[in-house]
């Protein structure tokens, strides 16, 4: 019973929260089947350069942004007939610093030094299995074997901080509808040497923004459709010690201000590579640093470095 109970605390450390940190991606080991009744709390530090906007789905040419943000971000897993099913919550405090010239009236044009601190957008979160996804307790999930499994997660993205009366703000002024189905695929059978690959296509549907900030003389900003596709390979060399790449692909995400469509589609991909560690029972920590290797034609720039630390509640009774 030791063995086991150590092999679940070893797998629960080495779980990222689920979690778009202002769609700047959920991070490794976010797709993974986990057992119902673990509650979990994910901090993450995320330092960016790059000329996007807080939340990561708007391009601003011509801009340079220094953005600080710290997710947090709540889970509790549970069982809906027999299928595993999670609900969550994230708030995204931070602060954001920028100069621009020649930029787009997606933001406003008067920006030679600008800052602006509050929140970036969160929201609220339900996943659930659809298949090699059950709903299993601790016992049962312990003799389960690693296999393929498949989830659809569904996100509400609701507004940070806004005054349209700032030059730049964290939030977006907007609600953002979200759908991805993420999938975890075993490459090996080795619980303390396990190897993941994991792949979420996803798509975000945005609302329109009815009140502009300060200086984009626009009355309505809409956005068109962003697909992304975001992927992990990981490796544990120790039972504490793991390491992992990391890729994302955006694709679309233009704005359109009263009608008029502006020169700012996101395609690139982004990669990165980061470690992992269990600190103690039920705590774990990665970091990682990663950034655009292909910013297509619209030259899309952006660095992150990011730290997350994970604290995870498991109910060990019976299921």
């Amino acid at each position: 019973m030791k063995l086991k109970f150590f092999k679940l605390i070893f797998l629960l450390t080495i779980f990222s929260v689920t979690n778009i940190a202002s769609a700047q991606a959920d991070g490794p080991r976010s797709y993974l089947l986990i057992p119902k009744g673990v509650t979990s709390l994910n901090v993450k530090w995320m330092g960016l350069e790059q000329n996007v906007n807080s939340t990561g789905s708007i391009l601003i040419p011509g801009a340079k942004f220094t953005i600080d943000l710290f997710p947090v971000t709540a889970f509790h897993t549970f069982s809906i007939k027999g299928r595993f099913a999670q609900v969550s919550f994230m708030a995204n405090p931070g602060e954001i610093s920028g100069s621009a010239k020649n930029v787009p009236p997606v933001i406003p044009l008067p920006m030679n030094r600008i800052k602006a601190d509050g929140f970036s957008d969160g929201f609220v979160g339900f996943k659930l299995g659809l298949f090699g996804a059950p709903a299993l307790g601790v016992e049962e999930y312990l003799k389960k074997p690693m296999k393929f499994s498949l989830f659809t997660d569904l996100r509400l993205w609701y507004s940070g901080s806004y005054d349209p009366e700032k030059v730049i703000n964290l939030g977006t002024n907007r609600l953002t509808y979200q759908i991805g189905f993420p999938m975890a695929i075993p490459l090996n059978d080795n619980l303390e040497r396990q190897t993941w690959l994991e792949v979420n296509p996803s798509l975000s549907l945005f609302g329109a923004n009815n009140d502009p900030a300060l200086g984009t003389n626009a009355d309505k900003i809409e956005q068109n459709a962003l697909f992304s596709v975001e992927s992990h390979l990981s490796h544990n060399f120790t039972k504490k010690f793991w390491v992992f790449g990391n890729a994302l692909y955006k694709q679309g995400g233009q704005t359109i201000s009263d009608g008029e469509k502006n020169d700012n589609t996101l395609s690139t991909v982004l990669m990165g590579a980061g470690v992992g560690y269990q600190i103690m029972p039920f705590i774990g920590l990665y970091c990682d640093y990663g950034g655009v290797v292909v910013g297509g034609s619209n030259d899309v720039e952006s660095q992150m470095f990011r730290v997350s630390l994970n604290f995870s509640y498991v109910k060990l009774k019976k299921q």
